[in-house]
């Protein structure tokens, strides 16, 4: 008995100290070189959180958008990181236009309407899954988020209708139930 308990304590703290040592190897690396690699498996761009660029105006239904990308990295083994406030081109867009659709119009606003998005639609146990970073390049600042695999299957709904969304190479997509389930059976091995 001592030993399985012993077992799960180490088990327990291997994990943790594994997820430290990959956030510690993220938060290292160089910002405007995580840009020049491009959008992939494990990166994400996205312009902006709320603010619709094509019809100079907040649009809340983008918050979608970066929801659905963010539930892919969760869902992921590895998780992911997402840049808001950079165009899929790599361009620096910032977050200018983005403050000002928030009561709170700066960093701490903006990261307070995320996770306020993240708890209200994903779960609010999902928000300690994210590590959110600002910097500024060219005098625009952008929004980092380092997303570590979730230990849940997470959904977003649609109407009245759950999806699950996965990381598939560049692209976030959503799963059919039959997909969802043998995915959630092969990555979550406690889903029964």
């Amino acid at each position: 008995m001592l030993g399985v308990l012993t077992l799960g304590i180490y088990s327990f703290l291997h994990k943790r100290l594994l997820r430290i040592e990959l956030l510690k190897m993220e938060l290292d690396k160089d910002i405007t070189l995580i840009i020049q690699q491009g959008e992939g498996p494990l990166l994400e761009f996205k312009s902006t959180f709320r603010w619709d660029i094509e019809q100079s105006r907040t649009n809340r239904l983008l918050e979608g958008v970066v929801l659905k990308s963010l539930a892919g990295f969760l869902n992921s083994k590895h998780g992911g990181t997402l840049l808001i406030g950079v165009a899929d081109n790599g361009e620096i867009i910032g977050l200018e236009n983005d403050y000002q659709t928030l009561k709170k119009q700066n960093q701490d606003g903006f990261e307070q309407a995320i996770m306020t998005a993240i708890a209200a639609n994903l779960g609010a146990d999902l928000c300690s899954y994210m590590t959110i970073l600002f910097h500024v390049i060219d005098t625009k600042a952008i929004c980092r988020l380092i997303v570590s695999p979730s230990a849940r299957p997470v959904f977003i709904n649609q109407g009245n209708t759950p999806k699950l969304y996965v990381r598939t190479g560049g692209a976030t997509r959503d799963l059919n139930i039959q997909e969802a389930l043998e995915f959630a059976l092969t990555r979550w091995h406690r889903i029964k």
